[in-house]
């Protein structure tokens, strides 16, 4: 009893010396197995949202705008790709655009009165809500909300080589393989290979021709020796494997496919020609340089479920997207 006793003694003295929260933190919550409530707690700050921004010049009108990252990807894409092209398409092209306008940005060159880059396809009048709205009329919703999902579903995703965004080059159609962009540019980029795009052999565009008179054909190479026989201008082309012309004579001298194109207002460098009364007919396959992806040819793969990061992985060689 007296054992007892002192026992009740001792615990009183102890509860009158220790501290409360010290009993509070050693003791176990009768509602463990509730889940708890917190109150939102909002902390107050002067601090702006930075958002990520591209400034593009107008060279023509000397004048530079600032978009979001965002906003500028959703006008590219729809500048650059039809918005019917399926979802996994418009995400390649998301891609692709963003990786390069960053290749672009970080270039640093002089003279875009602090742009990063100057131009783009169709830039400035297409990238507006009004032109779109003129473009896709009644589709504008639908439009719009299916390539800005596609834009926002890829958001800050680069495509890269060797840990860092590559160049990346990308073009309408073509004749079924893609230009290298040694054949194209002379400057060999390991990422920008010929590569199979046999999608594009269906391509609505694939095939123009355009028709020169021998006075139009001289007026366009001012500097080459065109006099005589018209029919000895222009020599036999010679090809890379994916068709482009690599050299071609006229008036004796030796011209690239690029530079005939550019002359001429050809749609691409693959091309062949024919002499016809008074004139010649170059015959075109394929949409632009055809270096880097088809668009058309990433419609196809997406149709046939291809994945974008497979798409890019396709037709840039050795590259991680991410």
């Amino acid at each position: 009893m007296k054992s007892f006793f002192s026992l009740c003694v001792l615990c009183y003295a102890l509860f009158l010396v220790l501290p409360l929260p010290f009993l509070t933190l050693s003791a176990t919550p009768d509602n463990e197995d509730k889940p708890t409530e917190t109150a939102p707690t909002t902390v107050p700050t002067d601090a702006k949202e930075e958002t990520a921004v591209f400034n593009v010049l107008d060279a023509a009108a000397g004048v530079v705008y600032t978009f979001t990252e965002r906003d500028f990807l959703i006008y590219t894409v729809a500048a650059e790709m039809p918005a019917s092209y399926p979802e996994e398409a418009l995400k390649a092209q998301a891609v692709a655009a963003y990786t390069y306008y960053t290749y672009q940005k970080n270039r640093k060159l002089d003279g875009l009165q602090g742009a990063d880059f100057s131009d783009a396809p169709s830039f400035p009048e297409a990238y507006s809500p009004e032109a779109l709205q003129s473009r896709w009329g009644d589709e504008y919703q639908a439009y719009l909300k299916k390539i800005a999902a596609a834009v926002d579903a890829v958001a800050g995703e680069l495509i890269q080589y060797e840990g860092r965004p590559i160049f990346a080059a990308y073009h309408s159609c073509n004749n079924g393989r893609t230009a290298s962009s040694k054949t194209v540019w002379d400057t060999d980029y390991a990422y920008l290979q010929s590569v199979v795009s046999s999608g594009d052999t269906l391509c609505p565009t694939l095939h123009s021709t355009v028709t020169v008179t021998d006075a139009e054909l001289a007026a366009a190479f001012p500097k080459q020796a065109l006099t005589g026989d018209a029919s000895t201008w222009i020599g036999e082309p010679t090809c890379a494997e994916d068709g482009t012309v690599t050299a071609i004579a006229i008036g004796g001298e030796t011209l690239s496919g690029r530079e005939v194109r550019s002359a001429l207002g050809l749609r691409s460098a693959c091309f062949t020609v024919t002499r016809g009364d008074g004139g010649f007919t170059f015959a075109v396959q394929g949409y632009g340089h055809g270096v880097g992806m088809s668009q058309y040819g990433a419609k196809t793969m997406a149709e046939q479920g291809f994945t974008y990061r497979e798409i890019l992985q396709h037709y840039y060689t050795g590259v991680t997207v991410g």
